[in-house]
């Protein structure tokens, strides 16, 4: 099951990048142009190289003032997550159209060293943003953003989530259990209150401790560590597609290669929660399993989010999917920045294993 520790490529550590610690052992660059270094940065290789990948748009919509702090304690708690799970993991930081006064990310936030997390930044220049026909324009694109990450990701699994989400017990139980099985989506349901604001959403400190992240979510302790057990794949249907798909958002999980299948999120078209399109395009369109987890939440909130179900989606013939007459999937070939020259447009890659010390 763990064929992935058997698919380890140090040129996959290659990056052009100057801002690891100073003593650590680090492949040499010598010899490679600076594109050869992209290239090896970007592959996602043959095999899986981790068992898994978390792939975030790191640039929110909208620019809050506590917005580093909440993806600081996101970077922070999957760094405990590996520690604690000692198991091979990437978080991959997608940074889509960037302001041109920010500071990079990689000198903007604390990224701890660790023998079982890799650090990807994929930095997407507003050249190639400015690129993509879109009717609204907007300044970014969560969805185009996670789907640069699924498509270069080198994890066994792929979990699409936000910015700022902690993880619980119960996803560290999930690791550690090898709980996941390929052709399979995997999502999860999160409590709201009356008005629909989401009941786990937490606040932490301005610099919250380790103990203070790893309780942050509650005791998760269902199961015995080593032990989790998955709820088996239930049949989606138009009664109960909501209840399963309404948290997609914050929890989508599948092997590498059944994120391919769907060919990612939507591109063109899609408007409001292209998340629950997924999984109706998965189960509907291409007869993928969705497993629905009711009770074991993998992860909380540092924001209370507002969920309005009267327009989930107002934009999508769920009829039409249903009876597979229409499909909303991406073209072959036109999803994740395909088709375009990713180095001579200019976009960044830089992976690190982390500069600072447990």
């Amino acid at each position: 099951m763990d064929s992935f520790l058997f698919a380890q490529n140090k040129t996959h550590l290659l990056s052009t990048a100057t801002y690891d610690c100073l003593y650590c052992e680090k492949p040499q660059t010598l010899g490679y142009t600076r594109e050869q270094l992209f290239n090896a940065c970007l592959d996602p290789g043959v095999v899986p190289e981790y068992y898994l990948s978390i792939v975030v748009a790191a640039r929110p919509m909208d620019y809050t003032a506590d917005y580093r702090t909440k993806l600081q304690n996101t970077i922070d708690s999957t760094f405990l997550m590996a520690e604690k799970t000692k198991t091979l993991m990437e978080i991959i930081l997608v940074d889509w159209n960037p302001q041109p006064q920010r500071r990079p990310l990689r000198d903007s936030f604390r990224f701890r060293r660790s023998d079982f997390l890799t650090y990807r930044i994929l930095t997407v220049p507003r050249q190639i943003h400015d690129s993509l026909y879109q009717p609204d324009r907007s300044p970014t694109y969560e969805f185009e953003a996670k789907n640069v990450g699924i498509r270069f990701a080198r994890g066994e699994f792929v979990l699409c989530s936000k910015l700022d989400d902690i993880w619980t017990t119960h996803l560290h139980n999930a690791v550690k259990s090898r709980s996941w099985r390929k052709g399979i989506f995997y999502t999860q349901s999160q409590k709201d209150d009356s008005n629909g604001i989401k009941e786990d959403s937490v606040q932490l400190s301005s610099f919250p401790t380790d103990d203070e992240l790893d309780q942050a979510c509650g005791i998760h302790d269902d199961y015995p560590m080593g032990s989790f057990k998955m709820t088996k794949a239930v049949e989606m249907n138009k009664d109960n597609y909501v209840q399963m798909t309404r948290h997609a958002g914050d929890f989508s999980l599948a092997d590498r290669d059944t994120w391919k299948l769907t060919q990612g999120y939507r591109e063109i078209g899609a408007k409001t929660w292209m998340d629950v399109e997924l999984l109706l395009t998965a189960a509907w369109t291409l007869d993928i399993p969705i497993a629905y987890q009711p009770t074991s939440i993998f992860n909380c909130h540092q924001t209370s989010r507002l969920y309005n179900n009267n327009d989930m989606m107002d934009n999508v013939d769920i009829d039409d999917i249903k009876s597979k007459k229409i499909s909303y999937m991406n073209k072959p070939g036109h999803w994740g920045l395909q088709g375009i020259d990713l180095y001579e447009q200019g976009m960044k890659c830089e992976v690190f294993r982390g500069g600072l010390g447990i």
